[in-house]
């Protein structure tokens, strides 16, 4: 706790704090190389998860990630305020480039087309959800996200974009339902911070339609 304050005061220079983020993740390395050698182990992670609930400490993940003002955020993300992976074609891309590129990646690996509805599950500061009301004009896109916040800078990016084709709703996934059917569901990085996959893709599946498909990107 020390460190963290010193760090955060900006007392200490970069190289002493990049050594100390090295030693903590070689430690916790070393911890999970310990904890999976264990011959069970994989059998009791898929039982852990089955057992457990849809989400679990869902408050402090809100506290820390997505209750934090915008304005943060549009100074240390890109212009698309992608809060998720990248993609770098070169060591020299912009981080303005590889999030395009990114967001074109995932639009191709899920299949989309103009025309579908769409479901995005665990949108961020909407960079997805944007990009596809953008691209796919005649589209339906629907973003969930658990933050007040996020969904008024979705909004307010949206309406000046002259957006009319994207519906944002602020809803926790342990209670979110809905009656429509969609021809996509889109999920980026938001799995990580669940649990209980089985139940959170049973729920999915009565979303899609017949047809319909569903992307995770974990």
């Amino acid at each position: 706790m020390i460190g963290i304050t010193l760090a955060e005061r900006r007392w200490l220079p970069d190289s002493l704090i990049r050594c100390g983020i090295r030693r903590l993740l070689h430690r916790r390395l070393n911890d999970l190389q310990l904890q999976y050698q264990h011959p069970d182990a994989t059998a009791n992670m898929v039982a852990m998860l089955r057992e457990s609930p849809l989400a679990v400490e869902t408050a402090a993940a809100n506290k820390q990630h997505y209750e934090v003002p915008a304005q943060f955020y549009q100074r240390v993300l890109g212009p698309r305020m992608k809060y998720s992976a990248c993609l770098f074609h070169s060591a020299e891309s912009p981080l303005a480039d590889a999030e395009e590129a990114m967001l074109q990646l995932t639009c191709d690996r899920a299949s989309m087309q103009d025309g579908m509805n769409v479901l995005e599950l665990g949108c961020g500061w909407g960079s997805l959800s944007l990009w596809l009301a953008e691209h796919y004009p005649n589209s339906r896109i629907t973003a969930v996200s658990n933050s007040t916040s996020q969904k008024q800078f979705i909004d307010q990016q949206a309406a000046v974009a002259g957006l009319s084709n994207l519906n944002v709703i602020t809803a926790d996934m342990r209670d979110f339902q809905t009656s429509h059917q969609y021809d996509r569901i889109v999920s980026v990085e938001m799995f990580e911070h669940m649990r209980n996959y089985e139940r959170l893709l049973h729920q999915a599946a009565q979303w899609l339609r017949s047809d319909g498909q569903m992307f995770v990107h974990i």
